[in-house]
C-alpha cells in the first residue's frame, strides 16, 4: 500500500509540472500599445547606453505587475497605477492605450530581434509598440542556483515568484543581462518575464535557461489544477479508509 501511495503522489507532481522534462516552454500574452497618445512611448529620449537596473522596485505589486520606482535616475514614467504604483504597460483595464492581442506558447531559448506587433510577428512598429508577459513554472529538482540569460530592446523585468531578480529599464538597444538566482531548494517556482518596446528604434528580446536539469513549463490550465485537486481528494479518502477500524467476527 505504501508503494501505491508514493506512486500516486509522484504522478500528481508530474501532472502539476506538465511532465515536460525535455521542452522548455512558457505561456505568453501579447499586447499592442498605441503608436501615439501614451506619454511613456516614443517620447522619452533615445537612447541610454546602459539599461537602468532600478527602474522598478524589488517586488511585484499586489496585482502581479512591476512597481515603478520614482527615485530611479531616469525620465519620469506616467503609466502608473495611482493606488498600487504598478506600471500599466500590460493592463488594458487601466491603460486605454493598451490592447491585448493574443496568447501562445514559446520554446526556450527564445529570440526575436524584430519583436513588432501583432504578436511579435510584424515587420515594424509603425502601428504600435509590442508588449508581452511570459509566464512559466521553474521546476528545480535539487538544491542549487539557477542561471538565465536575457537581453531586450527596450524594458524587460524578470521575476521569480514575487521578487524581481533582474531588470533592463529604459530605452536602449538589445543589452545582455546574465542572471544567477539565490540558492533554491527543490520545488516549483513561478517565473515571469515582462517586456515592452517603447521607441521606434527597433525591438527585440531573447531569453534562455542555462542550468542543466532544471525545466520551465507553462503555467497549468485551470482544468489541470482541478484534476490535481480531485487526485489529492482521492488520496485523502484512501488514507482515511486505511485508518478506519475493521470489525472482526468473534
Amino acid at each position: 500500500m505504501k508503494t501505491s501511495w508514493l506512486a500516486m503522489v509522484a504522478g500528481l507532481a508530474v501532472l502539476g509540472t506538465g511532465a515536460q522534462a525535455s521542452a522548455q516552454t512558457m505561456n505568453v500574452t501579447y499586447f499592442t500599445v498605441a503608436e501615439s497618445g501614451d506619454l511613456d512611448y516614443n517620447t522619452n529620449p533615445c537612447c541610454i547606453s546602459t539599461p537602468w537596473t532600478n527602474e522598478v522596485q524589488g517586488t511585484l505589486g499586489p496585482n502581479g505587475y512591476p512597481v515603478y520606482n520614482p527615485s530611479y535616475p531616469g525620465p519620469t514614467l506616467y503609466d502608473v497605477n495611482p493606488t498600487t504604483g504598478e506600471l500599466t504597460w500590460w493592463n488594458p483595464a487601466l491603460n486605454s492605450n493598451v490592447v491585448q492581442t493574443g496568447t501562445g506558447v514559446v520554446t526556450l531559448p527564445y529570440a526575436n530581434y524584430s519583436f513588432f506587433p501583432p504578436n511579435g510577428g510584424g515587420s515594424n512598429d509603425a502601428n504600435g509598440f509590442q508588449a508581452a508577459i511570459f509566464r512559466g513554472q521553474l521546476v528545480v529538482p535539487t538544491t542549487e542556483a539557477v542561471t538565465f540569460s536575457f537581453g531586450a530592446d527596450d524594458d524587460a523585468f524578470l521575476a521569480l515568484g514575487n521578487t524581481v531578480i533582474s531588470q533592463e529599464g529604459g530605452i536602449h538597444g538589445v543589452d545582455s543581462a546574465p542572471v544567477v538566482t539565490p540558492i533554491l531548494t527543490p520545488g516549483v517556482y513561478d517565473l515571469t518575464l515582462f517586456y515592452t518596446d517603447r521607441h521606434e528604434t527597433g525591438a527585440g528580446l531573447y531569453f534562455s535557461l542555462n542550468t542543466t536539469g532544471v525545466t520551465v513549463n507553462p503555467v497549468p490550465e485551470p482544468a489541470t489544477w482541478a484534476m490535481m485537486l480531485v487526485g489529492f481528494a482521492g488520496l485523502g479518502a484512501a488514507m482515511r479508509a486505511r485508518r478506519k477500524p475493521v470489525a472482526t467476527i468473534a
